[in-house]
């Protein structure tokens, strides 16, 4: 077990020797807003919270990501409820400009294409998986530093006393990235 625990930290080690700052190892932080339309958003407002996300950029093109967002959200009615959410993604990068060679302010939208889960606790918790798509853009402050910005939908169905409750899941996002190289 420690031999394939090495050799797990030694192949992300070396994943992680960027060429370019978009390969490698981020990790970031997001504040998200959250809706939740059809069926499933019935009476539920958009929420705000917080979220983390991590990923892995194999080249300046391509990288694999997650994330887990928690937003508040009010009830018709006087309550609120706890909407909880994790995904993971592949992101496709389109660098519309170049680091300089101060590595300063390069321009990237991005593509995602992934699957969710959500949870949403009120007086019961309902819970409920799809497909989600996203776009975003992305902007380097620093090689190791960027700013980002997005928009994801996830297609829902929620069950409620063995009802489905279809709907989306839409959340924009801006938040920070550190990039390790």
């Amino acid at each position: 077990m420690k031999k394939v625990l090495l050799l797990a930290v030694a192949a992300c080690l070396l994943f992680a020797a960027p060429v370019m700052a978009k390969e490698g190892v981020y990790i970031g932080a997001f504040m998200p807003t959250d809706s939740i339309s059809g069926d499933a958003g019935g009476g539920v407002s958009s929420g705000n919270g917080w979220g983390l996300r991590a990923g892995l950029g194999f080249n300046r093109y391509v990288a694999i990501e997650g994330h887990y967002t928690a937003t508040k959200h009010d009830i018709t009615g006087g309550t609120s409820a706890d909407l909880k959410g994790y995904a993971g993604d592949l992101r496709l990068n389109f660098p519309l400009t170049e680091l300089d060679r101060n590595h300063v302010m390069s321009l990237e939208p991005y593509v995602l294409l992934g699957y969710g889960h959500y949870e949403l606790s009120g007086r019961e918790t309902l819970k409920s998986d799809g497909s989600q798509w996203g776009l975003g853009i992305e902007l380097y402050l620093f090689k190791e530093l960027s700013i980002h910005g997005g928009w994801t939908t996830t297609k829902t169905t929620f069950k409620e006393n063995n009802v489905d409750l279809n709907g989306n899941v839409k959340t924009v996002d801006f938040g920070l990235i550190y990039h390790f190289i």
